[in-house]
């Protein structure tokens, strides 16, 4: 009676992990250099790129193929320290593994988030860009694949903007048993 108990238990468990979903975050801010996270935008330097690099952060994924969902989260703090207001665009690029320039739009990169934030000089504020990654997504479909590259670009048209990269997060749900080959 014990090893029926026992078995049945066991077919159970058995079951209910199948339909277990594993959480992966990927704190994507400690592949950036401290010395580069925040600086400032002027006249001369008016574009800034995290990471300081044109082929932007390759990021691996192993397992990514039974990725269910995600989520993308980059937070710019910005101050307006000149004395005229102030126009930023921030932009967040993906683009496959093999791209080497994710703004140059070609090789398959794209813009996977944008924002405009307006400042009034000694304004401040936290610009925070959001992508849910849902299936049958472009960016959804990138990340699936396991390897791929993100960057982020942030262009200032004014006279002094302070800048200061304080999140880069994604969350990955996956869903492991879809790895696992149906016979």
């Amino acid at each position: 009676m014990k090893r029926l108990a026992l078995l049945s238990l066991l077919f159970i468990l058995a079951a209910c992990s199948g339909h277990t979903i594993h959480r992966v975050e990927v704190n994507l801010l400690s592949f950036i250099p401290q010395n580069q996270r925040q600086g400032e935008l002027d006249l001369t330097t008016a574009q800034v790129r995290f990471p300081d690099d044109p082929a932007g952060q390759l990021v691996e994924v192993p397992g990514a193929e039974a990725l269910v969902d995600g989520r993308l989260a980059i937070q710019v703090k910005l101050e307006n320290t000149g004395t005229v207001n102030a126009h930023l665009s921030l932009d967040v690029r993906m683009g496959p593994g093999s791209d080497n320039d994710l703004y140059d739009d070609n090789q398959g990169d794209f813009s996977a988030i944008s924002q405009s934030v307006d400042l009034a000089p000694n304004q401040e504020t936290d610009a925070i860009l959001i992508l849910d990654l849902q299936p049958n997504t472009q960016a959804f479909n990138l990340v699936k694949s396991g390897r791929f590259r993100i960057g982020v670009e942030v262009s200032m048209s004014g006279e002094r903007v302070q800048y200061t990269l304080t999140q880069a997060d994604m969350l990955l749900r996956l869903k492991l048993f879809n790895l696992i080959p149906n016979p």
